[in-house]
């Protein structure tokens, strides 16, 4: 594997395709912003490989359990969580002048073996030119390479099978739930977030 905490990459989501780079790199994240065509100050998701990692990561409370967090991020989400609350240093470019910061964890081969070649988590956003719908297909996503990122490194193949529709995003407030998009899952979602004990707004 070519990757170092440089690089930029392409790679499949449960979702759509993505691409990403080291969370320590703000040089990769601008070449990521030039690539899309969008504004290098956008809040960015941060991409875990390994719920034991993101567990060390954050002070969760104890009703977002190790188990409770690997059924959610199963369910094709994305969770905003205080930025009080994480026990890692997170750049200021991956969260621009929020007080959050968006989580995902998915635990496929080929996306840990990119968080454990990099050694730290990394910042995901959707493949695609800004304005235009994500990737959600390996031919498409390797002519937006050729195209737009010819440097990028691209994982996957054309057996992975995606939903093709975002992830739902929910931001957990310290005391409450917010539902900010919804996804293909989130029905699911809601009766998930129920468990807790916390309201659902």
């Amino acid at each position: 594997m070519k990757l170092n905490s440089e690089s930029v990459f392409i790679y499949p989501t449960d979702t759509v395709w993505g691409i990403g780079a080291s969370i320590h790199s703000q040089s990769a994240q601008k070449k990521i912003a030039a690539i899309k065509r969008t504004a290098d100050d956008k809040p960015l998701s941060i991409m875990f490989t390994d719920i034991n990692i993101l567990c060390k990561s954050f002070n969760f409370p104890d009703s977002m359990s190790k188990s409770w967090l690997r059924n959610y991020f199963k369910l094709e989400s994305t969770l905003g969580v205080p930025l009080k609350i994480s026990r890692i240093p997170i750049p200021s470019w991956v969260t621009a002048k929020s007080d959050l910061v968006s989580i995902r964890c998915l635990e496929h081969p080929e996306l840990k073996e990119i968080g454990e070649t990099l050694k730290a988590p990394f910042i995901t956003t959707s493949l695609n030119l800004t304005g235009e719908p994500p990737i959600i297909n390996f031919q498409d996503a390797k002519q937006f390479q050729l195209a737009y990122a010819p440097e990028a490194e691209f994982f996957g193949d054309s057996s992975h099978n995606l939903s093709g529709r975002s992830s739902t995003i929910v931001f957990f407030r310290g005391n409450h739930f917010e539902i900010i998009r919804e996804g293909l899952k989130v029905e699911e979602i809601k009766k998930h977030l129920k468990l807790t004990g916390l309201v659902i707004s």
